[in-house]
């Protein structure tokens, strides 16, 4: 397949897999509001589905290695997550929802991270620029956010969960978009010696794991937005459109970002994105914890470019110079357990009891998150030599 035959599926795949996600990410909370939860109980949902990544990332990204065709296990899990997605509009009570919501995340957990690793593999494969393929699922969340947020000022709360149901189909649809992968071969060659303890060792034990915990802890910053902000603008009188503007300020600073990522690497390297990163997080976390202004908002959002963007594609190329080609996607289901697992689910948990005591001033909380991962990052750079393979990434 030619490079630009890829882009176009590739892009076309990216195009669909995040509708699901920009409709479920700022509007399910405000389903389970509806449906009776408490902000606590809300809070904790969030964080079981980002928790059950713990487990599921990694086991069908390790499942992808072994296999050495990431591609199908990519497609299977997206089938089987969408079917969990149709049950949940008839889960009722806390528990309920708690289980199929859970099922649902398990599955879906190793699609993004490992279409992420196919498309940083794929792009330096074929000489294309990953971001501007990346750049496509951005919008697609875009899509997701502002369909969601113009559907629910018409309809009830309630049917947010069909919304989301529905918009989950495209995500299916999108796996199986994906095309070929030009390095298939590779993970073939060596699959039958893949070890899980050699991947935990290699990510854990080398001189890249403060690099891998700053990184992961500016994801895990996140936690509030992702679980009680549109709870809280709701409260700061803000109606549903809004919301959905606000998430699409988020998605437009990412896009923008991404158009231009790949000169911002050339220029930076990805110790210095990394830290641009997480300085961005502490501004936008620290605005977002005073600001009740619809226009102050939009513009803190827009910063999801930097605060989210700069550390998530500092780590993507960071992967991409120094893990053996056969553990990659093992590499990408533990970064994604780590900072979407474990980390993001603490925070995400911890936001529910944050924001009931001391509502919109919690998000101070998610700042001092960005500074410790920025002490961390800081400790990487004086300790580690610049490494110009990574800096060229």
């Amino acid at each position: 397949m030619t490079a630009q035959r890829f882009k176009i599926r590739f892009s076309a795949c990216y195009a669909l897999l995040m509708i699901g996600s920009g409709v479920q990410l700022p509007f399910l909370p405000l389903w389970l509001h509806a449906k009776g939860l408490a902000v606590s109980e809300i809070a904790s949902v969030v964080a079981g589905m980002m928790a059950i990544r713990v487990l599921g990332a990694p086991l069908f990204a390790w499942a992808a290695d072994r296999s050495g065709n990431r591609r199908v296990v990519i497609q299977a899990c997206a089938v089987v997550a969408l079917v969990a997605y149709m049950v949940l509009p008839f889960a009722d009570g806390y528990m309920q929802i708690m289980l199929v919501s859970l099922w649902g995340a398990f599955f879906f957990a190793p699609v993004n991270p490992l279409i992420e690793g196919f498309g940083v593999d794929a792009s330096a494969a074929l000489g294309l620029d990953f971001g501007r393929l990346r750049l496509w699922a951005s919008l697609s969340f875009l899509m997701g956010s502002l369909i969601g947020g113009a559907l629910l000022t018409q309809l009830s709360p309630l049917q947010t969960v069909w919304i989301i149901a529905d918009a989950q189909v495209f995500s299916v649809i999108a796996t199986f978009m994906l095309p070929l992968d030009p390095e298939r071969h590779i993970a073939k060659q060596h699959a039958g010696a893949l070890e899980y303890g050699a991947a935990l060792k290699f990510l854990f034990g080398s001189h890249f794991t403060l690099f891998l915990l700053a990184a992961s802890l500016e994801n895990a910053s996140h936690g509030m937005l992702y679980s009680v902000s549109s709870v809280y603008w709701t409260s700061l009188g803000f109606n549903t459109f809004a919301i959905g503007v606000l998430w699409t300020a988020s998605i437009i600073g990412e896009v923008t970002f991404f158009g231009f990522s790949q000169k911002i690497v050339q220029r930076l390297g990805v110790e210095r994105l990394l830290l641009v990163g997480l300085a961005g997080g502490i501004v936008r976390w620290l605005g977002t914890g005073f600001a009740t202004n619809e226009y102050i908002m939009f513009v803190l959002q827009s910063l999801h470019g930097i605060s989210f963007a700069c550390a998530h594609l500092a780590l993507m190329h960071f992967i991409r110079a120094h893990v053996p080609a056969h553990l990659r996607n093992t590499a990408q289901g533990l970064y994604a357990a780590l900072a979407g697992g474990v980390l993001l689910s603490s925070v995400t948990w911890m936001s529910g009891r944050l924001y009931t005591s001391f509502g919109g001033l919690s998000f101070i909380a998610m700042a001092l998150i960005s500074g410790l991962g920025l002490v961390i990052a800081l400790a990487y750079m004086r300790f580690n030599p610049r490494d110009p393979q990574v800096a060229a990434a």
